[in-house]
């Protein structure tokens, strides 16, 4: 079976934009470095400095799609993010007390009076805010996308998922994936052990391309299974960098 690492996206904010890698380097137990680094809590949250915390305390594109829109660039070294959105580029440095401010109010603006403010920037070193506790990265395929984009009767956007490593491959069938709970995935120099496969939510009825909810995929999954199930989370074992074009071996 011949599958390939196809691309590589992190999100160094939580539900904020996405932004394309050409290689990365995965470490043990860890998720991909950089991706939800960030995340903006809002005046309800309960997040407690120095800890993970569940989704709900954090403003989130599943009730604001318009924060799937931008398109960012991230240097995990300077923490500098750069967002560009409708033509604008801006630029923070999340190192700063005024860089994390400035992006929080950014957030805030757009979330209007859907989640109320004040908003800060929380950041846990080392950990990886994602709406689940383990330190993972997520394994997506695109042979399962494109079956799904024709069951939608629409082409879905990868970004829509938030997913980090997407594979493909002439031998790749659709939604095998979601049967690897156990297996061991070889991507470039790094092992991961998948464990077991994402439920989604109306996050993914964001289109990354206009802010707005459209073509939703949830019926169509949902009319798959009895849970609407897209892409696995799998456990960093072996530590190595993989770039988009390694081969990709399942054990």
């Amino acid at each position: 079976m011949t599958i390939r690492l196809a691309a590589i996206w992190r999100h160094p904010v939580k539900s904020l934009g996405a932004e394309t890698l050409d290689a990365a380097t995965l470490r043990k137990g860890e998720a991909l470095p950089g991706d939800r680094a960030y995340a903006v809590a809002h005046g309800k949250s309960e997040h407690e400095a120095g800890a993970w915390s569940s989704c709900g305390n954090f403003l989130r594109v599943t009730n604001i799609p318009a924060l799937a829109r931008p398109v960012l660039t991230f240097n995990p070294e300077s923490e500098v993010l750069t967002l560009t959105d409708n033509g604008a580029t801006t630029s923070y440095a999340l190192a700063t007390d005024a860089g994390r401010r400035a992006l929080a109010a950014w957030m805030g603006a757009t979330a209007g009076t859907i989640r109320p403010g004040p908003y800060s920037v929380a950041a846990v070193p080392e950990v990886s805010l994602t709406d689940v506790r383990a330190q993972c990265p997520s394994v997506m395929s695109l042979a399962s996308l494109r079956d799904l984009s024709a069951r939608v009767g629409a082409e879905l956007d990868m970004r829509r998922f938030r997913g980090n490593l997407w594979i493909d491959g002439e031998d790749l069938e659709p939604w095998a994936e979601l049967g690897w709970a156990g297996n061991l995935l070889t991507v470039g120099g790094a092992r991961l052990a998948m464990t077991k496969p994402i439920e989604r939510c109306l996050a993914i009825a964001a289109d990354p391309v206009t802010g707005e909810r459209g073509d939703n995929p949830m019926p169509a999954l949902k009319g798959l299974r009895s849970d609407p199930l897209f892409g696995m989370l799998a456990m960093v074992e072996q530590g190595g960098a993989v770039s988009i074009g390694d081969t990709v071996t399942l054990e």
